[in-house]
């Protein structure tokens, strides 16, 4: 009878590891990684822009912000706002090259009197 229960245990954990697996192999259907979006102020040293894809439907923006103490944090920015879409239009521009992601976080905007602002 210990070998009959030894077996059933054996196969129990098996049975329990292939699930654990299967459930960490998933796509999260419609998760995004933004579930909160927030227009974004202040010095941006680096943007990620994750395209639309099957487990969600809009593109999304994650900058890293500078804080005034130099400290920096990572924040989903509303990808309809100004800033966000002179930096999507520039990472189109630039066809989404990793390498030059700089020139459109240091690209100045225009002023309204034809003059650049920082």
């Amino acid at each position: 009878m210990s070998i009959l229960q030894r077996n059933c245990a054996v196969l129990l954990v098996v049975v329990a590891a292939a699930c654990v697996e299967l459930y960490q192999a998933q796509t999260p259907i419609g998760r995004c990684a933004c579930p909160k979006v927030q227009p974004v102020k202040g010095k941006i040293s680096d943007f990620q822009v994750l395209e639309k894809r099957a487990s969600c439907e809009k593109t999304e923006l994650i900058v890293t912000r500078i804080n005034s103490d130099n400290s920096t944090q990572k924040l989903c920015m509303f990808t309809e706002g100004v800033r966000a879409k002179r930096l999507l239009s520039c990472w189109e521009s630039i066809n989404k090259n990793e390498t030059r992601k700089m020139e459109c976080i240091d690209r100045p905007k225009m002023a309204g009197n034809g003059t650049t602002e920082k």
